[in-house]
């Protein structure tokens, strides 16, 4: 066996090298992936104090890096068609410009674990309203969408969420159900294209 082990030492020595090749190949990629996953902006979107249309509508930075918050936008679907509009700017309050800016939109940096409040439903749809001009309000929609627009990776790439309500009537009180409690995340090109087309637009 050792004069065996000896006269093919040459063609032992390559392969040994080729295995701890592959194995530090291995955690090399172990390692990007999980450097990837733990700096990846992941948005959640939720609502707190109550599920009707004074609810608050929180949007959460679950990654570990900052994000900026660069536009929020709401779809009103009721039934035949849905209506898009940006809704990043507060401009139900018309009080002149000044003091903290988070007091007039909701654009701006949002550190890992920090939550932002975005305003009611009822104030989401009433910008909205103002943004498409037209005479619209939670009475008249099924469903309403709202999607969260963020830079991630120092403001190289685009991100953000997406979360889907329906709107339930039922019981003489309009409740709020999301399709799904996570969020959707916006991460494949050919949705971070479709999302810089819809801000564009």
């Amino acid at each position: 066996m050792w004069d065996w082990i000896g006269s093919n030492a040459s063609a032992l020595n390559v392969g040994l090298n080729a295995a701890m090749l592959l194995i530090w190949l291995a955690y090399l990629q172990l390692f990007f992936v999980s450097f990837r996953r733990s700096n990846r902006t992941v948005i959640h979107i939720g609502m707190a104090s109550e599920s009707g249309e004074d609810a608050r509508c929180l949007v959460t930075n679950m990654g570990s890096d900052t994000a900026y918050v660069l536009a929020v936008m709401v779809g009103l679907d009721d039934g035949d068609r849905t209506r898009l509009a940006p809704v990043t700017d507060r401009v139900e309050d018309e009080d002149p410009i000044g003091g903290d800016f988070r007091d007039k939109t909701n654009q701006g940096p949002l550190r890992g674990g920090e939550a932002l409040d975005i305003g009611s439903l009822r104030n989401i749809v009433s910008r909205a309203a103002h943004q498409i001009d037209e005479d619209v309000s939670l009475d008249d929609c099924r469903a309403v969408e709202i999607t969260v627009v963020v830079a991630e990776q120092q403001a190289h790439r685009l991100a953000g969420g997406r979360k889907r309500y329906e709107i339930d009537c039922s019981g003489g009180r309009m409740r709020f159900r999301p399709e799904n409690v996570l969020t959707d995340q916006i991460r494949t090109r050919r949705d971070r294209q479709a999302l810089l087309s819809r801000m564009n637009a």
